[in-house]
Formats: structure tokens, sequence, C-alpha cells
């Protein structure tokens, strides 16, 4: 692990998982994108992604297929012991760049 120096604050860890582990999971990523699109091309299933991954009190409803797939996403996106690195390119390969 390698800790990263704040001014003025305490030092955090940047955990990363292992980097076969990270491909693995970022593959998930993007598969989970294709079916996303492939059910919807409503922003409105993106809009509920984010809402919960950001905690969000006003979270649009969805159709139940769509929450199911939902769950999914917003499992993989939150993966504890993630690098700022590595979440960056998970939410990139979902949400797009």
């Amino acid at each position: 692990m390698e800790v990263l120096p704040l001014p003025g604050r305490i030092p955090i860890r940047s955990m990363a998982i292992e980097e076969p582990r990270f491909e693995s999971l970022l593959e998930q990523v993007r598969d989970l994108h294709r079916v996303a699109d492939e059910l919807t091309r409503s922003p409105r299933l993106n809009e509920h992604i984010q809402a919960r991954l950001s905690w969000s009190r006003e979270v649009p409803s969805v159709p139940s297929d769509q929450r199911e797939l939902a769950d999914a996403v917003v499992e993989a996106l939150e993966s504890p012991r993630l690098s700022s690195v590595q979440s960056r390119r998970l939410r990139n390969a979902f949400f797009g760049r």
C-alpha cells in the first residue's frame, strides 16, 4: 500500500486490488455497460446509477429489470479496495469519458 501525503491532513492509504482481479472487474463493468445499452438508450438508467453512487436522496425510478442491472453496476463500481485510478477506470468504462 502506498501512503499518500495530503498537506495539513492525516495521510491516507491508497489501496489497490491486484491487476488480474481488477482486469476481471473491468471486463465485468464493460459487459454491464453493453447490457445496459441493449436494454435501454434512455439516460434515466445512468442517472439512477449515478444518484445511487452519490447517495442522492432523489434517485430516479427505473423498471425492475433495469433496477437489477443497476444493482449489479453499483455493486461493481463500489468495490472496496480500489485505488483512485482503478475507480476512475471502472466509472469511465461504464459511463464513458
